[in-house]
């Protein structure tokens, strides 16, 4: 006879709810390592700027979480709760992809014009061939997918 008899009444394990998705908790966990690694380095207004965001977002991504939140704090925070939700996201970041480029490309001018050094010319053109090929190919992808 084994002395390690099921008991009766156990109450069943509960398991804690993380009070943000991974996606945001990796996306907060990020900024907040280069939000330190700035200040570490010294580029105070940078640190403080991405540690705002990182602040921000993870309050953002908390409350979206509760039940009584709204369709935008549930899309700002990558926290859909129906299609409805992805749909709204869906425009809202094709919006930002769009800045994005434009920016990427005035960044890109800005550094030819200027005669900037080689290093921040080369990362601003490998951030605009990495927004230009990223578009081409999800264009490609969603227009095949129909």
């Amino acid at each position: 006879m084994s002395t390690d008899e099921p008991r009766e009444h156990a109450e069943p394990a509960r398991r804690v709810r993380w009070p943000m998705s991974p996606v945001n908790t990796v996306l907060v966990a990020v900024c907040t390592i280069g939000a330190v690694l700035c200040l570490l380095l010294g580029e105070t207004t940078a640190g403080m700027a991405i540690l705002a965001g990182a602040t921000a977002g993870a309050i953002g991504a908390v409350f979206a979480r509760r039940g009584s939140s709204g369709d935008l704090e549930r899309v700002n925070a990558l926290e859909y709760a129906d299609e409805r939700d992805r749909a709204a996201a869906v425009k809202g970041l094709a919006a930002v992809g769009v800045l994005a480029l434009v920016l990427a490309a005035a960044q890109l001018i800005m550094h030819v014009i200027v005669s900037s050094d080689a290093l921040s010319r080369n990362v601003s053109l490998g951030v605009f061939l990495a927004l230009m090929i990223v578009w081409f190919l999800a264009n490609w992808y969603f227009v095949r997918r129909g």
